[in-house]
């Protein structure tokens, strides 16, 4: 909420010293709300000082992500002193288990799963997190921002997804096995519902955090209703969007491993029900090392698109924020 204050603030005072009419062309009242629109975006990525006084600039690498994560290797390799490795093995092992099963688990064979492995595992898993959050953020994206602007629809709507949030995959997932089957259709829908609800909060919010001033404006000055959509609405809400974009993704990893656990023929989740009946936890701890990376992966490479393709925004930082 504070970042969508700030940025309707940011417009607000690019808005005032603008004569509007005389930017636009004479006579042609629809593109006021793209003349208003580029005003924004212009005072939006005016050039930033990366230095603060007093702070040192921030580097590219996250040296307390680093520390957490050698922290929490640490802690794995203390626990293995105290527990057997039949419930917790070291880390080491479970590395080489990684390379061993990457390319084609031999185990996997005496369970119904042969000539695969981690790697096959991994992209058919990804391949179904992908298109959810695709399929999810669409769908989710749209019936928000409809929502956020038409009173009826959201009153309709709300009800219905703000339900359907609160529902656990755990009990959804069985029907969708019988409707669906076992098949990637029924993880798919799984993931992609649960991935709407989310861009749908994010989206209708992020429509509701402009401030009304600069599409009142442009309908005052003649501009259409689709003008506004695409000069003001979606380039101040393609932030907020694609911020719960990454957010969805990186749960969407999760919700896909349960949907497979539950149900599947292939994928890490359908590997880690297999070992689980046979008490294999090195290899337990392998599929869900790789599926933790893979999901660490394509977060960094979703926050480093979000960087760039909504490069004007610039989020509200608290003051304790230290940049090292």
């Amino acid at each position: 909420m504070a970042e969508g204050v700030g940025f309707g603030l940011s417009l607000r005072r690019a808005a005032q010293p603008l004569p509007f009419p005389g930017a636009c062309e004479k006579g042609n009242p629809q593109s006021l709300a793209r003349s208003l629109a580029e005003a924004m975006l212009r005072t939006a990525t005016a050039p930033i000082p990366t230095r603060v006084p007093g702070r040192r600039v921030a580097s590219g690498i996250d040296f307390l992500g680093l520390l957490g994560l050698v922290f929490l290797i640490l802690i794995w390799q203390l626990m293995t002193a105290v527990l057997p490795p039949s419930s917790l093995p070291p880390p080491w092992r479970v590395v080489e288990r990684i390379g061993h099963d990457f390319i084609r688990a031999e185990e996997l064979s005496f369970y119904g799963l042969a000539d695969t492995g981690l790697l096959d595992s991994m992209i058919y898993t990804a391949t179904n997190v992908l298109i959810a959050v695709a399929l999810g953020s669409a769908a989710g994206t749209l019936a928000g921002l409809v929502a956020a602007r038409f009173h009826l629809v959201r009153a309709v709507l709300d009800p219905i997804v703000m339900t359907t949030g609160t529902v656990p995959i755990l009990v959804l997932a069985p029907f969708f096995l019988i409707w669906f089957g076992v098949d990637r259709m029924s993880a798919l829908l799984l993931v992609a519902i649960y991935v709407g609800v989310i861009l749908y909060v994010f989206a209708q919010r992020a429509a509701d955090n402009i401030d009304p001033v600069y599409e009142e404006s442009a309908y005052t000055l003649g501009a259409t209703r689709r003008r506004v959509v695409w000069d003001i609405l979606i380039p101040a809400t393609v932030p907020q969007i694609l911020g719960g974009i990454r957010i969805a993704l990186a749960g969407a990893w999760g919700l896909e491993a349960i949907a497979e656990l539950l149900g599947a023929q292939y994928g890490i989740g359908k590997i880690v029900q297999v070992l689980a009946g046979a008490t294999d936890m090195e290899g337990i701890f392998a599929a869900l090392v790789v599926l933790g990376l893979v999901a660490v992966v394509f977060d960094a490479l979703a926050g480093f698109a979000v960087s760039r393709i909504a490069a004007w925004h610039v989020p509200a930082r608290s003051d304790r924020e230290a940049h090292w």
